[in-house]
């Protein structure tokens, strides 16, 4: 699959024809995954000529791929697609390097049109393929769900939900400014994981700090549902950012007492064995949900 340094250069280069028959394939992935010449040229109004020469140019550059009924959109294709959103809506002038590439999404460093710095988090849902898998048969059961492109739009939209909600608080959350299909521009944050950071030198403070946006998060209906050592950030002002949230649930959720127990087992565990600190988690999960 082509880099998404390769999708930035291929939306200078794709003539606008092909981004014509490109938008046909993000348009229709809702009820169609696949889409043959027949249903191009039913939407186009293009020549058949034309279709066919941006077919082969589309084929070439692995945005989408062929198949026995027709033609697929491959994830590549729906970055070039998001990219050329964000150019033209005046959102970023360009991207970068890589800042992160996790089990559920890749981030590239950006800068917006007034050349303030931005991350981009484009969703890779579906690139594990056991745990995935399982999360697309739930997700396929409440929803009509066909494709892995759906599950990360769905994914996007749902992180930047809950981002523009939790950005009104005192929560230390990145802002987001724009949502373009499967990914968000936000702020830029620069700190480094609990994860690489080899030793705190007062760890029961950065505890604190990071059960007190789990705190804020809950007093205003959100829980996270994934919280670990991998996505906590701290600055370099001992600032503490949880980051990713498309997996949160309100408090209305059936699993949200689970989720929450487990989020905070996770960060509870990680500080004992790392820090051996004796920390109690009903002491901490009672102490959270007390006035609610």
């Amino acid at each position: 699959m082509p880099s998404l340094k390769d999708s930035a250069h291929i939306v200078k280069q794709l003539p606008n024809l092909d981004y014509r028959v490109l938008k046909i394939f993000v348009s229709s992935i809702k009820h169609h995954e696949i889409i043959n010449n027949y249903n191009i040229l039913s939407y186009s109004n293009l020549h058949k000529d034309r279709i066919d020469y941006a077919l082969q140019n589309l084929l070439k550059l692995k945005l989408i791929t062929k198949t026995d009924k027709g033609f697929k959109l491959l994830t590549a294709g729906l970055d070039v697609y998001a990219l050329k959103l964000l150019v033209d809506s005046g959102i970023i002038l360009g991207i970068g390097n890589s800042l992160g590439i996790g089990k559920e999404s890749d981030v590239i460093e950006a800068i917006s049109e007034t050349h303030q710095p931005r991350a981009v988090k484009f969703f890779r849902i579906g690139r594990i393929s056991f745990t995935d898998t399982k999360r697309k048969r739930s997700l396929e059961k409440n929803k009509n769900v066909t494709s892995w492109l759906l599950i990360n739009i769905e994914a996007a939209k749902r992180e930047y939900d809950f981002l523009v909600k939790l950005k009104s608080t005192k929560m230390n959350i990145t802002t987001p400014y724009f949502r373009s299909m499967h990914s968000i521009v936000m702020d830029r944050i620069n700190g480094l994981p609990l994860i690489q950071i080899r030793n705190l030198p007062n760890p029961i403070e950065i505890f604190y700090k990071v059960f007190e946006q789990m705190r804020i998060a809950y007093n205003e209906n959100v829980i996270n549902g994934d919280v670990s050592e991998y996505n906590i950030l701290l600055d370099e002002n001992q600032d503490i950012w949880i980051i990713d949230w498309p997996q949160a649930v309100t408090l209305e959720h059936p699993n949200a007492e689970f989720l929450l127990r487990r989020d905070l087992h996770n960060i509870i565990r990680y500080f004992r064995r790392k820090y051996d600190l004796n920390l109690d988690e009903n002491s901490y999960y009672k102490s959270l949900v007390k006035d609610n």
